[in-house]
Order: C-alpha cells, then sequence, then structure tokens
C-alpha cells in the first residue's frame, strides 16, 4: 500500500488534554520522503508516535514506537485497521528517556530513527545519546522540530560533526545520514562543534552538557 490514502485521510491520532482529537503530524512532504526510504523488514526506532508511525506500518519495518500515550497507540491500531493493513509495531509506553536507557529495547542494529517525542530539554538529546550507538553506518536519523532550542542544539551538533551528513531538510524537519563510526573522544574538546566556539560560548556548552549528564545519571 501506498502513503495516499494516508495523506487524503488526515487522521487525528493525538488528543488534546481536554479529550478532543487532533493531528500534530509532521508534513506530507516528510512522510513522503520517510516513506521513499523504507524498505520492508528494515529495523526501525521512533520516538513521539502519529502518521509517521503509519508510514513505518505501511512500509512493512519492523518497527519500535516509544511513547508514554497509549490512546494514540489505539488509535494507530484502528486506523491501519481502517485502511487494511496490519502494523509490525511494537508499542513501549514510557517515557523515551526511560525505556531506552533499558538494554532490552534496543538489540539488533537499526536502519532508521525518528526522533519526535518530548521536546523538553534535554530530552531530545538523550533520545539522540541512547539511539546513536545502535545506528548502522549509511542509517539514517531524522529530528523534528529542529528550530526550536531544545532540540536545535542537537541539529547544530550533528550539523558540525564528521560522522554526520545532512541529506534533507524540509522545513522544520531535518534527516542525517550517519557516514561514519562515532570517533571517541576524550572529553568536549574533541568534539568539532566546540572548538571553534568562543569563551562565552563554551561556559554555556558546559552547563547545557553538565544539565544532560546529570539527567542521564538520575
Amino acid at each position: 500500500m501506498s502513503i495516499e490514502r494516508l495523506l487524503a485521510d488526515k487522521p487525528q491520532l493525538h488528543t488534546w488534554s481536554s479529550g478532543a482529537a487532533a493531528s500534530w503530524a509532521v508534513s506530507p512532504d516528510v512522510l513522503t520522503f520517510l516513506h521513499s526510504r523504507l524498505k520492508p523488514g528494515m529495523v526501525t526506532l521512533e520516538t513521539g508516535s502519529g502518521h509517521t508511525t503509519v508510514v513505518f506500518a505501511i512500509a512493512r519495518t519492523r518497527h519500535t514506537c516509544i511513547t508514554p500515550a497509549e490512546n494514540e497507540a489505539q488509535a494507530i491500531r484502528a486506523y491501519c485497521a481502517k485502511i487494511g493493513i496490519e502494523p509490525q509495531v511494537r508499542f513501549i509506553h514510557a517515557s523515551s528517556d526511560a525505556a531506552l536507557a533499558d538494554p532490552a529495547t534496543v538489540q539488533e542494529p537499526l536502519d532508521l530513527v525518528f526522533i519526535d517525542g518530548a521536546h523538553r530539554f534535554p530530552l531530545p538529546c538523550i533520545d539522540f545519546h541512547y539511539t546513536e550507538r545502535h545506528l548502522k553506518v549509511g542509517g539514517l536519523l531524522g529530528v523534528d522540530d529542529c528550530t526550536m532550542p531544545s532540540v536545535k542544539v542537537l541539529c547544530d551538533f550533528l550539523e558540525g560533526e564528521d560522522e554526520w551528513k545532512q541529506v534533507e531538510r524540509i522545513g522544520n524537519t531535518a534527516f542525517y545520514e550517519r557516514v561514519r563510526e562515532t570517533r571517541i573522544v576524550s572529553d568536549w574538546q574533541g568534539q568539532k562543534m566546540n572548538r571553534s566556539a568562543p569563551s562565552g560560548a563554551r561556559s554555556r556548552l558546559r552547563r547545557l552538557l553538565g544539565r544532560a549528564g546529570r539527567a542521564l545519571g538520575r
């Protein structure tokens, strides 16, 4: 099945706090690009859920979707049944920082990761921290809402390091290819994003990294 039905239906798979149905979907162009890069049997993972989850199901990847919202998973399953597909999706109903810290969550190398879960700092960076070690060289990393300050810091890092190459930018969503294994550095000074930073920026980076480290250690 292609994704034209999904793009036409625009199903409301999310819920406002009032209980009313809503859709916080990425753009149709993002869904189309994502679908173009997927093949049946790929091992994929996303934080957050919605139209992207349906795209993974349509593409018949072996997919893990991490979302605390059980009602969203129910809506996704119901919509997939409506359009006649059986999703190969494993839903994990937990905060992504807790789920991804469990070694049982990711047990195979990943072909594609899409980060679109909780956006408060440092959770997008934590999602990256726990998934990038599993992403294959040549694999794809998608990051949504990359102009939001709490997400932009991750995109700034990816765009400055040699291990990553931006292959597509669609509005507020960026896709990066992992072009080589991560080079191990002894400390923050070995990362390119820090080398050219003025002293004030370096101090801010140290504070951000310290906050992220404390969050990871809790």
